[in-house]
């Protein structure tokens, strides 16, 4: 793999979202949210910072039992989500983030406001990242009237991002690309795997163009377009496709510059045929 030239950049701060439901029909039947979605705070170690989720119950007729609670946040190798039990993962939020009250009732057409307290450690560095699952289980008519089922249980959840200020450590490793066989219908799909050495998140993202053999740029595709992240310490792969049919047979290049949130852009080049 052939470096590129580094070149000097600001740091950029870090920010995920995530919806999760079991399914669609059960949140349109719930007519329920949580807000909002995502909290980020950048807290000093030895400080605290508070504030409140909004759990709002837009059934005007019956009120809705919550249970909450707290899970590690985890990114899996394919770009999905998982969610492990608090205190899994080097990165957990259980022993700084207080919520309560963790068990409510919210009537119908109303609102109810769970504070949660953060609580930053003195001596620590980095970023603290989890997932609070605010819980429903929907009475059985909701569902199957006249039958007898298990009943199917929601949740919506607020991501958090804890960052201890002024300790964050971006670095990364572009570790590989990849150019894959084309599909039958012809598109192929480029591969980068970038590894999270820093303390905080990473989101890598940036230009992945296609060089032919003159060295003329052929297009420039967007890899990471939606800058998922890449937690501390895992490594995570991305890729974009292309089609093959646009490609007259012969030797190119893919060229790819990541900007990863550290000084320095991560880059990398290789050559690859298409017969």
């Amino acid at each position: 793999m052939k470096l590129i030239t580094k070149m000097k950049k600001p740091i950029f701060l870090i920010a995920i979202l995530v919806f999760l439901c079991l399914t669609d029909y059960c949140a349109h039947a719930f007519r329920m949210n949580v807000d909002p979605p995502r909290v980020e705070m950048f807290v000093e170690p030895g400080q605290e910072k508070s504030g409140y989720i909004t759990v709002t119950n837009y059934d005007e007729e019956n009120a809705i039992h919550v249970k909450v609670y707290i899970n590690d946040l985890v990114y899996l190798p394919d770009g999905s989500n998982d969610f492990l039990p608090e205190g899994t993962t080097p990165w957990t939020i259980a022993d700084w983030l207080k919520i309560g009250p963790t068990e409510f009732d919210v009537p119908p057409a109303e609102q109810i406001k769970v504070r949660y307290v953060t609580e930053v450690p003195k001596g620590v560095r980095g970023g603290r990242y989890g997932v609070a699952f605010f819980e429903v289980s929907p009475p059985l008519r909701e569902f199957i009237k006249g039958r007898t089922t298990a009943a199917i249980n929601v949740r919506l959840g607020s991501i958090f991002l804890i960052t201890v200020q002024g300790t964050e450590e971006y670095i990364a490793e572009l570790q590989d690309i990849r150019v894959g066989k084309p599909d039958k219908d012809g598109v192929f799909e480029i591969y980068c795997t970038v590894k999270n050495g820093g303390n905080v998140l990473a989101r890598p993202n940036g230009p992945v163009k296609l060089i032919d053999s003159s060295e003329a740029e052929i297009a420039e595709l967007m890899l990471n377009e939606s800058k998922s992240g890449v937690l501390p310490g895992t490594s995570r792969q991305f890729s974009v496709k292309y089609d093959k049919g646009e490609l007259a047979p012969g030797e190119y290049f893919v060229q790819v510059v990541l900007d990863y949130g550290g000084e320095d852009f991560l880059g990398g080049q290789i050559g690859f045929t298409i017969e």
